[in-house]
């Protein structure tokens, strides 16, 4: 076993980008069940949010919220939530060792805000981890600067968010080893991978290889990489490697179960995955409801939408603007 990595399934966090949060009380506690018994090390439930919703829901209001869907044994797990909505602090308890971890996701803009929130759940009691979205959108030098920010908080976790998957393993490698080299040694190296180029598990074998000795890190995965599409690393595969490099002990049938009988039906329902569209996102570096925006058009054939997507400004490709994609297809079948 080699303790200097971890795993942490995003499964109900982020595929509640998919459902709305909702999935079921049945599915949620029975996947977290199964989950622990995989021992997988974190297992993410969810947002917290700024109203209660009922047990059905992934979004919570308050820690308390959290324990009603947890089981009684949490073996080897420990459970996250994240964080990216202001105002939330004043009903996040302090920690009682119940949920220990809490993940802070932001936008480049919101890194002061980022900054706050994370020193105060620090103050908390939490585990924290800083997670700035979209990593290829920074040059190297405000990466650095970020990172030195992060520095002066010191959460337990920094974490590499490759937003609009359009990393490929040269990109990838050249950022990670820049991360290493700035981010202080005892600040564990979370990663955050998408499938938009299909090298999500690639990437994550290149982590692993080319990691630093004196530091820790923290690999994200979901089931069937559940997430918005076109989804995340698959959990069951880089568990499978981890058993196989280093003989983790993740117990892999738990993982299947978990699998058949609550991840897949979502999968048949709502069929996330690889779809060129979202390729084509990457490789012009764009949101990816873009791609989606013109999927759902259904009058246009994939050249369609790779020459639409082509023609979106640099000024417009960070943040989804609905309002200057439809220009852009409206002017398209315009002149087609």
């Amino acid at each position: 076993m080699n303790k200097q990595y971890r795993l942490l399934d995003c499964t109900l966090r982020d595929g509640g980008h998919i459902t709305g949060g909702n999935y079921g009380e049945k599915t949620i506690t029975g996947t977290i069940e199964k989950l622990v018994e995989a021992k997988v090390d974190i297992i993410e439930v969810g947002f917290m949010w700024d109203k209660p919703l009922s047990t059905d829901y992934t979004r919570f209001y308050s820690m308390e919220d959290v324990k009603r869907i947890l089981p009684k044994d949490l073996g080897q797990s420990i459970i996250s939530v994240m964080v990216e909505k202001p105002d939330l602090l004043g009903h996040i308890e302090e920690c009682d060792g119940t949920i220990k971890y809490v993940r802070v996701i932001f936008k480049r803009h919101l890194l002061d805000w980022a900054c706050e929130t994370a020193t105060e759940l620090l103050k908390k009691g939490y585990q924290v981890s800083m997670n700035p979205v979209n990593c290829t959108v920074y040059t190297d030098e405000e990466y650095i600067n970020v990172i030195k920010r992060v520095n002066e908080v010191h959460p337990t976790v920094f974490s590499m968010v490759d937003t609009f998957g359009n990393m490929r393993l040269e990109d990838f490698e050249k950022r990670f080893i820049l991360v290493n080299e700035h981010l202080d040694k005892d600040i564990q190296m979370g990663i955050h991978l998408h499938e938009n180029l299909g090298l999500a598990f690639a990437m994550a074998q290149r982590a692993i290889e080319k990691s630093y000795p004196d530091r820790k890190y923290v690999i994200d995965g979901s089931l069937i990489g559940m997430g918005r599409d076109p989804g995340n690393l698959k959990i069951e595969q880089i568990a499978e490697y981890m058993n196989y490099k280093f003989d983790q002990g993740y117990d892999i049938p738990a993982i299947y179960d978990a699998i058949s009988e609550y991840i897949q039906p979502l999968h048949e329902k709502y069929g996330w995955g690889f779809k060129l569209p979202y390729a084509m996102s990457a490789y012009y570096d764009l949101h990816r409801t873009y791609p989606e925006f013109l999927m759902n058009k259904g009058d246009l054939t994939m050249r369609d939408i790779d020459v639409i997507l082509s023609r979106v400004e640099r000024s417009e490709a960070e943040y989804y603007n609905e309002e200057y994609i439809e220009k852009l297809y409206q002017e398209y079948k315009a002149n087609k």
